[in-house]
């Protein structure tokens, strides 16, 4: 029967260290990529939320403006002025979404150049060695 001879898992090799050091770099960049995926998400979430409730409400408005005897007289003049804020409100809405787009591009790509110059370092700092 063959002997096994078990290495301790002390005897890596010291080059195996860094890679070892770089992966969980690695992990840690992809968890905060992660992280800012879902607050991105979450803001996104938030703002239309927000936005949704204000049109439900402008509906209710609608309703209540169409209904109202106030108004009898002027009912093609309320529903136009409700398409027209609603057409205003949705064009708002898109230009708010694509700020938060441009912020969270901007926030990535600062992190993204943050990580590159520690890992310039860091390969920097194993060739020196």
């Amino acid at each position: 029967m063959p002997s096994m001879i078990a290495t301790p898992i002390t005897n890596f090799p010291t080059q195996s260290w860094p890679v070892m050091a770089d992966g969980a770099k690695y992990l840690l960049s992809m968890g905060r990529f992660q992280a800012e995926a879902v607050k991105m998400t979450l803001r996104y979430q938030v703002e239309m939320l927000n936005f949704l409730k204000n049109r439900r409400e402008q509906d209710l408005k609608l309703l209540e403006d169409l209904l109202s005897p106030d108004h009898l007289n002027e009912t093609f003049d309320v529903y136009c002025c409700f398409w027209q804020n609603a057409f205003l409100d949705y064009s708002d809405e898109a230009a708010r979404i694509a700020e938060i787009s441009s912020d969270v591009a901007a926030e990535t790509a600062k992190q993204v150049r943050e990580e590159q110059e520690l890992l310039t370092k860091d390969m920097a700092g194993q060739l020196v060695m």
